[in-house]
């Protein structure tokens, strides 16, 4: 019995030292998570802005586009649906109660009476132009409204009881407010809203019903900015700097500038000639003549004991030879 026993005891022992030797050479293993590997990686938002600071300039303006673009030629897809949605409807001499009812909240939606104003509300207009006024708007991105609200066109808030944040800068003691958007996509529809409603824009919606030119059309939103023409002029310069209007279908030939706005652009040259006039009539001011050092007269014997050299008295304040005189 007892030898039974101590067997059993040796069998124990040795299975023990066994487990013991299987463990201690399967710790190199990755049987089990590390330290390293419980911890999680940082969020994919956090990642995507730690890679745009690296971004360089034109990394980050493609990185602003292709951020933008999905959801702008998504609601653009929805307004064009709609748009001829009520075309269609328009045609039809008997309409079911679901299509006038349809046509109706249309119509409260957009504010209008009649079907040719609510086609005119529900056109789109070319996607150069709507990304060309989103990175003014943003800086291509890095604006903090467009960062913490989703605003991409810098659409202003004057409701107390929606989602907004205050702009950074105040316009006297008077706070401006920024709509808060839930996503990109929501920020695009208020943008196409306030240009299918605001009456500032009434003439660029005539004109988009005529043409998809983003050239044509331009002069167009010159209401859409304080700076009126100048605004104009720098969408002009985004769409032909980063050749925004490839994203158009069909895509239309540049024009220059001065075919868009000439009254802009001769003002513009004026200024610029009348600048270089004043600078040569500045520079013609500022000539000094100088006298020759050595005088075409006859000379006159020097006094004995006399300096046969001119110098200059102490802390003088003649320029040094081969100086440039202010």
């Amino acid at each position: 019995m007892q030898k039974v026993m101590l067997g059993f005891i040796v069998a124990l022992i040795v299975l023990t030292l066994y487990s013991l030797v299987d463990i201690i050479a399967s710790s190199g293993k990755d049987t089990e998570p590390s330290l390293t590997s419980v911890i999680q990686p940082p969020s994919q938002a956090v990642s995507a802005v730690k890679k745009q600071e690296r971004f360089s300039v034109q990394e980050k303006k493609e990185h602003f586009i292709q951020t933008i673009l999905p959801a702008v030629l998504t609601v653009k897809q929805e307004l064009d649906t709609r748009y001829e949605k009520v075309k269609t409807l328009s045609s039809k001499q008997h309409r079911s109660a679901s299509e006038e009812a349809w046509l109706e909240s249309m119509k409260q939606q957009y504010n209008v009476d009649g079907i040719p104003c609510l086609l005119r509300r529900l056109h789109t207009h070319p996607v150069s132009l709507v990304i060309a006024q989103a990175a003014l708007e943003t800086g291509w991105g890095s604006s903090r409204f467009f960062k913490k609200a989703n605003n991409i066109f810098g659409i202003w808030s004057y409701h107390a009881d929606e989602a907004r944040i205050p702009a950074a800068k105040q316009r006297g003691e008077k706070t401006i407010y920024v709509k808060k958007f839930a996503s990109y996509e929501d920020a695009v529809r208020g943008y196409f809203k306030m240009v299918a409603s605001g009456y500032a824009y009434s003439a660029f919606r005539k004109a988009r019903m005529r043409t998809d030119d983003p050239f044509a059309l331009l002069r167009h939103l010159r209401h859409y900015s304080e700076l009126r023409d100048e605004y104009v002029a720098r969408l002009y310069y985004v769409i032909i700097a980063n050749e925004l209007y490839n994203y158009d279908t069909p895509a239309h030939k540049p024009v220059a500038l001065a075919e868009i706005i000439p009254e802009y652009v001769a003002m513009k040259h004026k200024k610029k000639a009348k600048t270089a006039n004043s600078e040569q009539q500045i520079l013609a001011l500022n000539e000094i003549k100088v006298e020759p050092e050595i005088s075409t007269d006859t000379p006159r014997p020097c006094d004995a004991g006399t300096l046969t050299t001119l110098q200059a008295p102490e802390h003088s304040t003649a320029a040094p030879e081969g100086s440039s005189v202010p």
